[in-house]
């Protein structure tokens, strides 16, 4: 009965032994994401593919066939490795990972966060850049009524503003939503 087992492959050679593998009438799997940088110089950006798990990936095989895997060119073994024997990974694991990327769950790229519904808006970056210096309204606590000054924006639900407490500007912690912003 055919098994999902995770393959060792020599270092840079995923891709070579995913299609070795493949040539050799296997079903294999190598799990990928995609990033994306902007080069200044060029002004262009660059997407990469990188591998999830370098020097690893997995193949769907029976015990009968580790003589063909192991002699794909770049495998370096089927886990845990000699001397013991091969052991199967969860099927489950192995789905799980191909349904999330194709879902493209691991990848940073400006087409992954819109397939995902990120939007400017809700993103970290855009975030901070909206609320850098600007006066707010405490809503809510025991700050209600305050105006304050953003200080930094911690994540999407944290954040640090400077309040106005007898005097003295004072640095206070505060969820996102117990803040409003002011009019400009």
């Amino acid at each position: 009965m055919a098994k999902w087992y995770a393959v060792k492959t020599r270092a840079k050679f995923e891709r070579k032994a995913l299609e070795d593998l493949q040539d050799a009438g296997l079903e294999a799997y190598l799990p990928e994401y995609r990033i994306e940088r902007f080069n200044r110089r060029r002004r262009v950006t660059i997407v990469t593919t990188l591998c999830h798990f370098p020097r690893y990936l997995f193949v769907f095989a029976e015990a009968s066939q580790f003589a063909a895997i192991r002699s794909c060119d770049g495998v370096a073994d089927v886990l845990p490795g000699f001397p013991m024997a091969p052991v199967p990974v969860p099927t489950k694991d192995v789905l799980e990972l191909r349904a999330a990327q194709a879902d493209m769950a691991f990848d940073d790229t400006d087409q992954a966060r819109r397939h995902r519904g990120e939007t400017v808006k809700n993103t970290l970056q855009a975030m901070r850049k909206r609320l850098r210096d600007k006066r707010v309204r405490v809503t809510d606590g025991p700050f209600r009524g305050f105006s304050a000054k953003v200080e930094a924006v911690h994540s999407l639900d944290r954040l640090r503003v400077a309040i106005d407490l007898l005097g003295r500007e004072t640095a206070v912690e505060l969820e996102s939503g117990q803040i409003e912003e002011l009019a400009a």
